[in-house]
């Protein structure tokens, strides 16, 4: 049961684990076994940071009346969310991936019977759901994606952060509109990221995807295993190693030579903490390596291993001060 609550934690939970360890947690009987697995990880993940921990017994009822809640909603969804345990997670290791986690799923327009819905993933979290029209969609971190209810006439959803599509093949064309472009597939794996800050970026697994940039009229179609980013006002392409960019779906995050800054802001949201350095003293810094597993904490150290940085943790305010490591 340890290590079904740690995937739990972590979001690799399947459904048949997930609706068994529900069961589990709402036991009473199961109270003082799920007490000593609280306690066992709040010990490794927090040992080594500063600030507050909450008592066990507050973090089990709030774990206890979360599960409850989130049960009685996901029975009214057909989302296949295997995290509603993300916010549950934040109240019990800060220093985990996901911390700080809402999900919500609302109705903002009704016309006729269609509805829309809306996604929002924080940072720190990362979930899947289904599509009315059996495609899977897995949602990054700092994510908002928005959808009709109604696939029977037009597929399209409107993102705004970083999604991996495994659409299922139809004759309406899938539309996935982003602030830089739309991507338009028939039936495919991508990875689409289009966070405004980290600017945009399409990979391509398997099938075949058109990306149309409509302020420059331009548009470009991929073959598995490239990649078209946006420079400027235009798209390019080129061939990439896919893992790469949709390894985070699967609970794990590879880096290629990757700039600091980028490094950082992945790490942000990844962890959703605030990182803070002065990127005159970094410019020139770059790293290679892959996070699984590992807290915040492990990954700065790791960091700090391979390069000459040293770093402080306030887990109270999840501020990260970065400096270049004195001699």
């Amino acid at each position: 049961m340890k290590e079904l609550f740690k995937k739990y934690l972590y979001s690799k939970i399947t459904q048949a684990e997930f609706e068994h360890l529900c069961g589990f947690m709402l036991d009473k009987d199961n109270s003082n076994i799920l007490n000593d697995i609280i306690d066992a990880e709040l010990e490794s993940s927090l040992g080594k940071q500063e600030g507050p921990i909450a008592s066990q017994s507050k973090v089990y009822q709030k774990i206890l009346q979360q599960v409850m809640q989130d049960q009685v909603k996901n029975s009214k969804r057909k989302l296949r969310l295997f995290s509603i345990g993300l916010r549950v997670a934040a109240l019990l290791v800060c220093g985990l991936i996901f911390s700080s986690i809402w999900f919500f799923l609302q109705s903002n327009k009704v016309t006729g019977y269609v509805q829309m819905q809306t996604v929002s993933i924080p940072y720190g979290a990362k979930t899947q759901i289904s599509m009315p029209d059996g495609s899977t969609v897995w949602l990054n971190s700092g994510t908002t994606m928005s959808y009709s209810g109604d696939f029977s006439k037009k597929r399209q959803v409107e993102l705004k952060g970083e999604a991996f599509f495994d659409v299922q093949k139809g004759k309406i064309p899938f539309e996935v509109k982003t602030g830089f472009g739309t991507i338009k597939v028939l039936g495919t794996s991508f990875n689409v990221m289009a966070y405004p800050e980290s600017g945009f970026a399409t990979t391509l697994v398997q099938g075949s995807v058109q990306i149309d940039r409509e302020t420059s009229k331009q548009w470009l179609i991929i073959k598995p295993g490239q990649q078209v980013k946006l420079f400027g006002d235009s798209l390019f392409a080129s061939k990439v190693e896919t893992e790469l960019f949709t390894s985070w779906k699967d609970g794990k995050m590879i880096f290629r030579r990757e700039p600091f800054p980028n490094l950082m802001k992945r790490l942000e949201r990844w962890y959703n903490v605030k990182i803070e350095y002065k990127p005159e003293h970094f410019k020139d810094l770059w790293y290679s390596g892959s996070i699984e597993n590992e807290t915040i904490t492990e990954v700065m150290e790791m960091i700090g291993t391979a390069a000459p940085v040293q770093f402080t943790f306030n887990s109270k305010t999840r501020i990260i001060q970065v400096m270049p490591r004195r001699n």
